[in-house]
């Protein structure tokens, strides 16, 4: 329902032709959306056509001063401490559900009635300014029109369903829906393109949706072959305990008579745009990750999916979708920002079970921090060899991503690899010292006719070393891998130059 002036309006019929208390009791049947403190013309995002989307998708990240990169981490940080100060013993949650909002993703929170799920999700929506909240709770006879919008009259008169989505899901920027597994398989289906690809597919009606996340509730999990496909839709997922502490209990006691269970605003918000920045630096490659974190990151979910497996007899068939398993870098990065840094490290990949585990289950997270810190000492003997490597890769990926044989006798691309090899042959590394020794000098006079060949050598002769000095299996996996990759390459290159 949306929030209107108190002046007193004189009745009149509304857009629709319907009389103001018509279009009141349609809006209750149809969910609720609301914008808190909105302003007398609350502001929608607009539906962008197909082109204009991708045009977006693919201009470049607004810059970022590092001052406003502080202020946002900050922004972030004290959100989450004052919700956590409103809603008791669910810190974790609430950083959970800020990684959903901050990677465009969804959460789902499940326990036993009379948890305050409801009052968790309106407390966090209540930090945005600027954002269209849309709230509904789910029953069996829920229809699509109640999600996305009445269907329009003029339309179906021609024969077509077309939904009306202003005021709808659709154009919404946050989301909450409780009870969502006591909707019908049909509706739930009708919910997987709009939580995935972010737009409403209904026959020819394709529109591209505000909606940037949503955080759903739960008092049970039905599952079915639809169900499966709409759980992987959300990729975090929390799990809430009770808690009969009677310290726990009068610390709730407390804060209810400072609000008496209404929702508390906060005195500086964030401003939907700024968190729409944050989005936008996950979804580049300004917050790096490097090569080494991620290769650490996919060996962690190997191991969880295999003693999974093993451990826990229901979960005989556990695993982890490429879908998530690829998303898990966008956590990665929020983690990063989180902690004010532009650089993913070692650190953040202890933050994948927000994503990995089901929050609650302490059990899952256990076996996950057993995992992870077994894995970081196990590579470490070979981190520096994998490394250089991994610069090997770079310099490997330009040449092989360079589908002009032409570009690759140009300037630009003779000074790049020149400056790249040079770069890689100064590296202080104990494992290949005496052979970068040996060949620093050679990339400084080298002539623009062997550059290729030159490098596809030197890439070659570090990969024989590195296999020696190797001394994990998955390090030799990457390294011989990589050794073929080169192999391959090579004959093909030198074929067209």
């Amino acid at each position: 329902m949306q929030t209107t002036d108190t002046k007193p309006a004189p009745v009149e019929n509304g857009r629709n032709g319907l009389h103001p208390l018509e279009e009141t009791v349609l809006s209750l049947a149809t969910g609720k959306l609301y914008q808190l403190e909105q302003p007398e013309k609350p502001h929608l995002f607009g539906i962008p056509k197909i082109d204009e989307v991708e045009e977006k998708k693919a201009a470049p990240v607004e810059t970022v001063s590092r001052d406003h990169f502080a202020s946002l981490h900050t922004a972030i940080n004290e959100a989450i401490e004052f919700i956590s100060a409103q809603i008791l013993g669910r810190e974790q949650i609430i950083r959970q559900s800020f990684f959903a909002l901050m990677t465009g993703e969804h959460q789902l929170l499940t326990s036993r009635t009379g948890m305050a799920k409801s009052m968790l999700a309106r407390q966090i929506f209540a930090c945005f300014d600027g954002a269209v909240i849309f709230e509904k709770q789910l029953t069996k006879d829920t229809m699509p029109d109640n999600l996305f919008g009445a269907y329009d009259i003029e339309a179906m008169k021609r024969g077509k369903m077309i939904h009306n989505v202003e005021g709808s899901l659709v154009m919404a920027h946050f989301a909450f829906l409780d009870e969502i597994f006591d909707a019908n398989d049909m509706l739930l289906r009708s919910l997987l393109s709009l939580l995935n690809e972010k737009q409403l597919v209904n026959g020819e009606q394709i529109i591209h949706s505000s909606l940037q996340s949503v955080i759903a509730a739960a008092n049970y999990i039905r599952v079915t072959e639809i169900l499966e496909a709409v759980l992987d839709r959300f990729l975090y997922k929390s799990y809430i305990p009770e808690n009969k502490n009677l310290y726990f209990q009068h610390s709730i006691d407390t804060v209810y008579q400072h609000n008496f269970g209404t929702i508390k605003l906060p005195d500086k918000k964030i401003r939907l745009h700024d968190f729409t920045l944050v989005k936008g630096l996950i979804k580049s490659r300004a917050i790096e990750i490097p090569s080494y974190i991620l290769l650490l990151k996919n060996h962690i979910l190997r191991q969880y999916i295999e003693e999974t497996r093993e451990q826990v007899p229901d979960k005989r068939n556990f695993t982890i979708s490429d879908r998530t398993a690829a998303k898990s870098q966008d956590l990665l990065r929020a983690s990063a920002i989180m902690a004010g840094r532009p650089q993913a490290n070692e650190a953040d990949l202890d933050n994948l079970h927000y994503m990995i585990c089901t929050l609650g289950k302490d059990e899952d997270k256990a076996r996950f921090t057993k995992i992870s810190s077994t894995a970081r000492r196990y590579f470490n003997q070979d981190r520096e060899l994998l490394e250089n490597i991994f610069d090997g890769f770079e310099i490997f990926n330009y040449i092989r991503d360079c589908k002009d044989p032409e570009v690759l006798k140009s300037d630009a691309a003779f000074n790049h690899l020149k400056a790249r090899l040079e770069k890689l042959v100064k590296k202080e590394s104990s494992v290949l010292r005496d052979y970068l020794e040996k060949i620093k000098n050679k990339f400084i006079y080298i002539p623009r006719n062997t550059i290729i060949p030159e490098t596809f050598t030197v890439l070659e002769e570090i990969c024989d070393l590195s296999l020696k000095g190797a001394r994990t299996r998955e390090a030799r996996e990457i390294i011989d891998g990589f050794r073929q990759a080169i192999f391959n390459e090579k004959k093909s290159i030198t074929a067209v130059l």
